[in-house]
């Protein structure tokens, strides 16, 4: 054989081996529970190969209860090293979808999924498809501790409700006092780190989950451990929910050594070609546009979104993403709220090679205009005040309210958005009018969209709108940046703007870490490939 054949077969060999040595011990499985029915969710197994025990972790029995299965899914990629980590993120994936609390379409005694398994051993059975599937699931794998990950409307430590209402348990941790107190008390002082109101802290329920739950049902008849964990939907971005629900998990599967470090700070898996990981901020100053760009993210097959919030704006948990989007509401408030520091984590991220889209809003925000501005698009912004006659001092950047716009799509745009029309109506709510800016060191921007109508209030607007980028792309460092001034995510029609753009923006952190990864096997391959003795060394065949 000649010595090129024989070093590429070597190379091969190595990398082959090397992909096994890494993932030696540990086993990563993904099933389907009710495969074949309407209902089915997947379910995932993480063994670390090591004896220890055995966790399962439920998000999404509640359908109205979004910020368990979004924790669950993300909890389920923590590194383990002991024990067995099941995750079912979606167990009523019918009522997650339709954002109801109970199971779309079943009799009515079965609707409400965590009231249907049974008190005891000898009781009656789990009632009705999904409860008796999640049953049987939990009787197989027979786990030491179940975590059920849910949501309360209304803080349990403050709320006070009248003519009798239920109280409310969330922000809660509800298991049976006794032994667990300890880890349950250092479990609820994780929570409240994360709270500021003193009227929203974290309560210890000790009575225990009620009868016919899950986690009662998982502690009377297979003597697990069990513990619910509630944070609260009112009034609280998903991300600072998420974020509570992760910093309780953390502490409880630290406690019986599954993992080995604080992980509330991971988001989301090892980046892959397979899909995008995009991060949707959801802090102070976001309006509607963000529920908008979720469901957009969310329809998309190849890519994952996570909810970002103040909290996380910061390089360890940014560096998790390929992209960052920042929805429409108020730039100053969001760049308020993510603070000088965060501020600057968001263009270190750019800079390395992740992508921006900024929407409305965000599109303020990434401009080169204000002190609080990102700067990774050299644009200036159409604003300021001018004094109206029998009106007094106005702000020109305000245009009124919700208005249809018609937008110009070129070229340049089409090639990233894909299947859009070339003239296309668009809503707009005061996005930013810009122009050219001389920033020194910002690349001029590339127009993707023409705004080719407007909409004011006073005459110093007239004009100042109508053939001036609606849309626009440009370089940052080893990243891309979109800035969308109008808004594109509420017409079904124009979603392939944010999906083509949130790909666009994203092929460049794809291109150089594929470079990177490339380039890394064949560094670690080259190190053991020919002896002197051209010998094949280091290679072992399973």
């Amino acid at each position: 054989m000649c010595r090129p054949a024989f070093r590429l077969i070597t190379l091969c060999l190595l990398a082959f081996g090397f992909c096994i040595n890494v993932s030696f011990g540990q086993r990563h499985d993904t099933g389907i529970l009710g495969e074949g029915k309407p209902w089915q969710t997947p379910y995932h197994i993480q063994d670390s190969g090591v004896e220890g025990p055995t966790v399962l972790i439920t998000g999404g029995i509640h359908g109205n209860e979004p910020a368990g299965y979004r924790a669950a899914e993300q909890i389920r990629h923590w590194p383990i090293v002991r024990g067995k980590l099941i995750v079912v993120p979606r167990v009523n994936r019918f009522g997650l979808d339709q954002n109801t609390r109970f199971i779309p379409n079943a009799e009515a005694e079965q609707q409400d999924l965590n009231r249907n398994f049974p008190i005891q051993p000898n009781a009656e059975g789990p009632r009705g498809e999904i409860a008796l599937a999640l049953w049987d699931f939990a009787v197989e794998h027979d786990p030491d501790w179940v975590i059920d990950l849910h949501e309360g409307f209304e803080f349990n430590l403050t709320h006070n409700p009248a003519d009798g209402k239920k109280k409310s348990v969330g922000s809660s941790v509800i298991y049976c006092g006794g032994e667990l107190d300890p880890i349950a008390e250092r479990i609820v002082d994780a929570a409240n780190e994360t709270v500021t109101d003193p009227d929203r802290r974290f309560s210890l329920l000790r009575r225990g989950p009620v009868d016919t739950s899950f986690a009662r049902a998982c502690i009377n008849c297979l003597g697990a451990e069990a513990m619910i964990l509630e944070t609260t939907f009112k009034d609280q971005p998903l991300s600072l929910r998420t974020r509570q629900h992760r910093a309780m998990a953390s502490v409880l599967l630290q406690h019986i050594g599954v993992i080995d470090h604080d992980c509330r700070d991971i988001l989301a898996p090892p980046k892959s070609n397979e899909r995008l990981l995009v991060g949707c901020f959801d802090g102070p100053g976001t309006g509607s546009s963000r529920d908008h760009l979720w469901s957009v993210v969310d329809a998309a097959d190849d890519m994952t979104l996570h909810h970002l919030g103040s909290a996380d704006m910061t390089p360890e948990i940014l560096k998790q993403f390929d992209v960052v989007v920042f929805p429409g509401g108020s730039g100053s408030k969001q760049a308020q709220a993510i603070g000088e520091e965060g501020r600057r984590a968001v263009r270190e991220f750019v800079n390395s090679g992740g992508g921006y889209i900024g929407v409305c809003a965000g599109a303020y925000l990434c401009s080169s205009h204000y002190d609080w501005s990102l700067n990774l698009i050299n644009a200036s912004v159409f604003t300021g005040t001018r004094e109206i006659p029998g009106q007094g001092s106005k702000q020109m950047w305000y245009r009124g309210g919700w208005a249809d716009i018609d937008m110009e799509i070129t070229a340049a745009g089409q090639a990233i958005f894909g299947d859009v029309n070339k003239r296309v109506t668009v809503r707009y709510s005061n996005g930013p009018i810009i122009s050219r800016k001389d920033h020194p060191d910002l690349e001029d921007y590339r127009v993707l969209a023409w705004f080719r109508s407007e909409n004011g209030l006073w005459e110093p607007q007239q004009g100042t709108m109508i053939d001036t980028p609606a849309i626009v792309s440009g370089g940052f460092g080893n990243g891309r940046v979109i800035s969308v001034s109008p808004h594109p995510e509420y017409t079904e029609a124009l979603h392939p703007i944010i999906t083509g753009a949130i790909r666009w923006v994203a092929d460049q952190a794809r291109t150089r870490r594929v470079s990177v990864e490339r380039r890394g096997l064949f560094d670690r391959a080259s190190t053991n490939l020919v002896q002197p003795r051209g010998e094949l060394v280091g290679v072992s065949i399973l």
